[in-house]
């Protein structure tokens, strides 16, 4: 609500004028969360992704695990994958 005759001239001129609200893309800092793990060129890559479309946008990577190149194939074609343990 106005206060006065000039909020109301700022409230009328702004209708005119192009002004874009802020979006969540411009803000500087981004959060990314990865579920079931991460590797190492997989985060070298998510930096240098995000650095080259957006210059001084700094990236926090969060996940439940970082993996090893070892570890995909055991995580894959383990055979406790196939029989999970649903005891109570």
């Amino acid at each position: 609500m106005s206060g006065g005759l000039t909020d109301l001239l700022k409230t009328g001129f702004s209708m005119f004028m192009k002004v874009s609200r802020p979006r969540p893309g411009d803000n500087p800092l981004l959060f990314l969360f990865l579920v079931g793990g991460v590797t190492p060129s997989e985060l070298r890559l998510i930096k240098d992704t995000v650095s080259s479309l957006k210059p001084g946008t700094q990236v926090l990577v969060l996940s439940t695990r970082l993996l090893r190149p070892t570890d995909i194939p055991e995580l894959l074609f383990s055979t406790q994958r196939l029989h999970p343990d649903i005891s109570f």
